[in-house]
């Protein structure tokens, strides 16, 4: 049995060819659904929808998935941005994804955030992370530095 469904005959044909390239990758590393999930930060169910072309992953996701395969990034954020513009020309396919992503009575959608609902945002998620971890190294190093210099200070002692 093939391990993925074929991808809708609806899908525009740059959509087609990202949601196969990313599945090859997947594939080529034997990676599961779970595994890139955990690598990349996106949920398992929102990788579903990726791999499957209900929904185009968001600009950091890709990013993030190229990282863990070791893939070139340049190559594969080309392909989404084709990729991008036709999702964008595609809107009333786009909004019944949206609609169709809806958990019912909570307003909400499904999904990490919504991640992927609108692929114009690169992963605003990922990049926060991102940034709240290099401001917290950065903290922990002036924290650091200034330890270190009082404790310099209280080892000289006054007049030295």
């Amino acid at each position: 049995m093939p391990r993925w469904k074929a991808l809708s005959e609806e899908l525009d044909p740059q959509i087609r060819e990202f949601a196969g390239q990313l599945r090859r990758l997947v594939d080529r590393r034997g990676l599961s659904i779970a595994a890139v999930a955990d690598r990349t930060g996106c949920s398992r169910t929102s990788w579903e929808r990726y791999l499957n072309g209900r929904l185009l992953a968001p600009r950091g996701a890709v990013v993030a998935l190229a990282e863990a395969t070791g893939t070139s990034q340049a190559h594969l954020t080309t392909m989404w941005e084709l990729a991008e513009r036709a999702w964008s020309r595609s809107e009333p396919r786009r909004d019944m994804t949206v609609l169709s992503v809806r958990i019912p009575g909570t307003g909400g959608t499904g999904g990490t955030g919504g991640e992927g609902i609108s692929p114009g945002d690169p992963a605003a998620s990922l990049r926060s992370t991102g940034r709240r971890r290099r401001q917290a190294v950065l903290l922990a190093g002036v924290v650091g530095a200034l330890l270190v210099l009082a404790a310099v200070v209280l080892l000289a002692g006054p007049g030295h």
